[in-house]
């Protein structure tokens, strides 16, 4: 195996190209994983169309894709006995460096010098990947292909809803996009006593109440201050999770959330978002968080439990299943407003 298939970013501007590429070799340390499912997300989606983000980050070529599940191929000569040649496995996509002042403190998933597969460094849309063992992640038997491909946003989502504890209180989601989806279920399985969906497209709407909304509200159609202040004696939300970046929908959710209540925020808007912070946040008390990552590997352990203890099932969100060859539709899909778009290597839909 001296070369494979990849997904490569050749060159400034909009597209992707499919190609052979030298195959990786791995290190002492490191376990090759032969890959099987991928899954698209918003930020392989700017990758293809090139916006301003991916203009500023990236310096191709690069092989994209931070999603994945496959199985291990071989491992390297000091990596410990728990990972084994035909493991399931996935991995996280951060490789943080250890030292800095944020990893030595138990938040590596905001590292200072971290490099993100697919994004500073080639990723795994290609038929091999090698990660660093420490990194890698063994998947049970009873979880599928699919779902193991979308283990980082499914922990995206467990990060945004566990910094915020939503247990008994009410919850409004702006965006029921993938990982705003995620987070409803995960909500739902928390234990919130309400949840709002905020959604402007139908198909994520239906969505929204598959994976256990209370209410899933159009704002361009209706009006969600109103909606959520009648059903919450008129004080607004306890928590708000912010997963779509759109300014309108930040300060929707600014405005709805109660006083003294919570907003996290994970969506990553275009540029600056003007708000009226004194009357908004300060006046208010509110409690705001940046949410980026997943926490290592606390947030994977809580992932784990609740997959393995059936309280959540992300599978209604997975809508399209393409082959690799076909990423040019998947790209598609994603910009049509889409779920969770999954990229098979191996030929299997599924």
């Amino acid at each position: 195996m001296e070369t494979m298939r990849a997904l490569v970013k050749e060159r400034p501007g909009k597209g992707l190209v499919l190609k052979q590429v030298p195959a990786p070799r791995p290190g002492p340390h490191d376990v090759l994983i032969r890959v099987k499912r991928v899954g698209l997300c918003g930020t392989d989606a700017h990758i293809y169309s090139w916006n301003s983000w991916a203009a500023g980050r990236l310096k191709p070529p690069v092989t994209i894709g931070h999603e994945f599940a496959g199985v291990i191929e071989r491992v390297g000569s000091d990596v410990a006995s728990s990972h084994r040649p035909g493991d399931v496995v996935t991995a996280e996509g951060h490789l943080a460096c250890g030292v800095c002042i944020q990893c030595r403190t138990g938040n590596s998933h905001i590292c200072r010098n971290v490099r993100i597969i697919g994004v500073d460094i080639d990723g795994a849309f290609a038929d091999y990947i090698a990660m660093p063992a420490a990194n890698v992640w063994r998947i049970d038997p009873e979880i599928s292909l699919d779902v193991a491909a979308i283990h980082d946003p499914l922990g995206n989502a467990f990060h945004t809803v566990m910094s915020a504890d939503v247990r008994g209180r009410s919850v409004l989601v702006t965006g029921a996009g993938p990982i705003g989806l995620f987070c409803i279920g995960i909500a739902r399985a928390s234990g919130a006593s309400r949840i709002f969906a905020s959604e402007i497209q139908p198909a994520r709407l239906e969505l929204a109440r598959m994976m256990g909304a209370t209410q899933a509200i159009d704002p361009s159609k209706d009006d969600l201050d109103k909606i959520i202040r009648a059903q919450t004696d008129g004080l607004g939300v306890d928590v708000v999770l912010e997963m779509s970046g759109h300014p309108k929908a930040i300060r929707d959710g600014m405005r709805a959330v109660r006083d003294g209540g919570e907003v996290c925020l994970l969506g990553l808007p275009e540029g600056e978002v003007p708000l009226d912070l004194s009357r908004d946040v300060i006046f208010k008390g509110v409690t705001v968080r940046g949410i980026i990552g997943r926490r290592m590997f606390e947030t994977w352990y809580a992932m784990r439990s609740y997959l393995r203890a059936g309280l959540l099932d992300p599978t209604p969100v997975i809508t399209h299943r393409f082959v690799i060859g076909d990423f040019e539709k998947a790209m598609d899909a994603i910009h049509s407003g889409a779920g969770k778009v999954i990229l098979s290597l191996d030929g299997e839909k599924r």
